[in-house]
């Protein structure tokens, strides 16, 4: 009878192996990729960086805040923009995340453009007045490897961004500020 229990625990322990080791198989050889906001190629107004002790990095960037501040939904007011290169490693399919702090509802987004493809809308989600992760599952994008351009820029006044992620890893989902990955992030000479 005891030589049967032990079998039982011996069995149950080699299953937990076996699951744990299935689990983590999806992310072993992905790629991640962490870029903070301030560490863009070039910046144009109003899009602007700003030092804060409660941002990672000690800083951020944001569309500064119009007053008075819109009630609805217009055309920005501006192009103002960050334009970021970054040198991505290995073809494949990306989550790209992007860690933002909201003002409110008519100050949730940014526009997004990567390379020549047409800006889509990032954010806008109803999480206000604190730091977070956005979308909740990733934008999901196709990348080859090589240099890509990302530009976040103006939509609405009072969207700020401290960093972005691209993983590979389709299961990742950050929950609070990553350590930035500086080897994939092209700065100007």
């Amino acid at each position: 009878m005891e030589s049967m229990i032990i079998r039982k625990k011996a069995l149950s322990i080699a299953l937990l192996a076996l699951v744990i080791v299935v689990m983590t198989a999806g992310s072993a050889g992905a790629v991640k990729i962490v870029v903070e906001a301030e560490h863009y190629y070039s910046i144009q107004a109003s899009m602007a960086k700003v030092t804060s002790q409660v941002a990672s990095g000690g800083a951020y960037i944001h569309i500064p805040l119009q007053r008075p501040h819109g009630t609805t939904e217009g055309a920005p007011i501006d192009s103002g923009y960050a334009l970021f290169k970054i040198n991505v490693p290995q073809a494949g399919t990306y989550n790209l995340f992007g860690r933002a702090h909201w003002y409110d509802g008519c100050g949730n987004s940014f526009f997004l453009k990567i390379d020549d493809k047409p800006a889509v809308v990032f954010g806008n989600d109803g999480t206000y007045q604190v730091w977070h992760w956005v979308p909740r599952q990733g934008l999901r994008i196709s990348l080859t490897a090589g240099v890509h351009t990302f530009r976040f820029q103006n939509r609405e006044d009072g969207a700020k961004l401290d960093q972005f992620l691209l993983t590979t890893d389709t299961r990742y989902v950050p929950v609070s500020a990553e350590t930035e990955t500086p080897q994939y992030i092209i700065m100007p000479e």
